[in-house]
């Protein structure tokens, strides 16, 4: 089997894996002269538009019996495996033809969590001092990987990830009865915050910000309290939606216990896709309507300054499937509205359906600047005014169908863009 039909199998079996995008073909990918290998780019998304990654797994062979998964130890599968060097070879080779600009990196478990860790920690070694690549790595990390293997990923990596899986013991019994929620997915994804909070620091010594004084560090508060710390470490966790029976409430409150607890930068949410050959093949789909809501609810409590319990959740601990959560507690709320536009704060603007944090700072300019005059105005700043004109009032008049609403000109709609 050639390095394309490896890679092929090996990108098929990743697809689970969410970095925050999804799979496209590449244009450059016919300069390798292996059409198969289009699969095997995926368009993550990042600040300011999207980064063409090469999503893969090192190996496909897997210890672990995981109900739902398609290379689980008792699944009839072709096992295919890259050894570190050459995955990076054949990375470097994708990159310098211009078709990729980072990796991510995930694997089945051999043997035991550290081994397999080894193996895509010596890849992304390689690739950094070995080939002098400078640019996006995400690794996976093991479930159950030691302190010091979470370390060594961490010294070549951008982001670390540790799929959870599910929102708890009873739920991960459920569909990977071989693993174990407080023994293995606790105990890694505290390793990544301690890893996180220590290059943080770091780098906050380089600035002079803190100083080791012992074990311990001394800094200035209020310095502190100025600085906005970049991005030098990151760390995600998966969820599989439906698989389980779990509730949207017991995912959220994982979600919410993982950012207090170990600085989690993002959960992300995979509707169950039964697949055939696993133990769960005859399972009904999640609908990604679902998944869809989970994300909702998801931004509305890291952006919008929602707290758990604010959230409407039905009598059986989910979301309504019918209508977005934001919009679903402000009906449920009426004496919270209409919000006055001209005097609102930001927090009262973020709870009205169709505004958002970059649109609400944008008003909240606007008002200042003495140019927040009409319902016009409201919609070039951002404001869908669909969906947010009966929750406001703009000088103490509706917003609505009365108030001439003039669209955008062409030139207008590219500025918004």
């Amino acid at each position: 089997m050639d390095a394309a039909e490896k890679l092929q199998t090996l990108v098929s079996d990743a697809a689970f894996e969410c970095e925050g995008g999804k799979s496209v073909s590449a244009r450059a990918v016919h300069r390798l002269k292996e059409q198969r290998l289009r699969e095997s780019i995926y368009h993550a998304k990042v600040p300011g538009g999207t980064m063409p990654l090469l999503k893969t797994l090192l190996t496909n062979a897997c210890i672990k019996n995981c109900r739902y998964c398609p290379i689980a130890a008792y699944c009839d599968h072709r096992v295919v495996s890259f050894k570190p060097d050459e995955m990076a070879r054949l990375f470097m080779a994708m990159h310098k033809a211009g078709i990729v600009n980072g990796l991510f990196l995930s694997s089945g478990i051999v043997r035991d969590p550290d081994t397999t860790q080894e193996l895509l920690n010596d890849t992304a070694k390689l690739l950094r001092t070995h080939y002098g690549f400078r640019g996006y790595i995400h690794l996976k990390i093991m479930p159950g990987a030691s302190p010091e293997a979470v370390r060594e990923a961490a010294r070549w990596a951008n982001r670390l990830s540790v799929n959870a899986e599910a929102p708890n013991a009873q739920r991960l019994k459920a569909i990977a009865p071989d693993k174990s929620f407080q023994d293995e997915m606790l105990p890694t994804l505290q390793h990544i915050a301690q890893v996180i909070t220590q290059k943080r620091l770091e780098w906050l010594e380089r600035k002079g910000l803190v100083h080791r004084i012992g074990k311990g560090w001394l800094a200035d508060l209020d310095e502190l309290a100025e600085v906005s710390l970049p991005p030098v470490l990151s760390s995600t966790t998966q969820f599989v939606v439906g698989a389980a029976g779990e509730s949207d409430k017991e995912l959220l409150e994982t979600t919410v216990k993982f950012y207090r607890e170990f600085n989690l930068g993002r959960a992300y949410f995979s509707a169950f896709r039964p697949i055939c050959g696993t133990k769960l093949e005859n399972a009904p789909a999640e609908t990604p309507i679902r998944e869809h809501r989970l994300y909702q609810a998801d931004f509305l409590l890291r952006q919008y300054g929602f707290e758990l319990d604010e959230l409407p959740f039905d009598e059986r601990g989910n979301l309504p499937q019918d209508v977005d959560p934001k919009l679903a507690w402000a009906l449920q709320h009426p004496d919270r509205f209409p919000v006055e536009v001209t005097r609102a704060e930001r927090e009262e603007l973020l709870r009205v359906p169709g505004i958002g944090p970059a649109t609400a700072e944008r008003i909240l300019k606007a008002r200042k600047e003495g140019v927040l005059l009409t319902a016009d105005d409201l919609q070039r700043l951002g404001v869908h005014l669909k969906r947010a004109a009966p929750f406001l009032t703009l000088w103490g008049k509706p917003v609505n169908k009365e108030i001439p609403v003039k669209e955008p000109e062409p030139t207008e709609q590219l500025r918004l863009l």
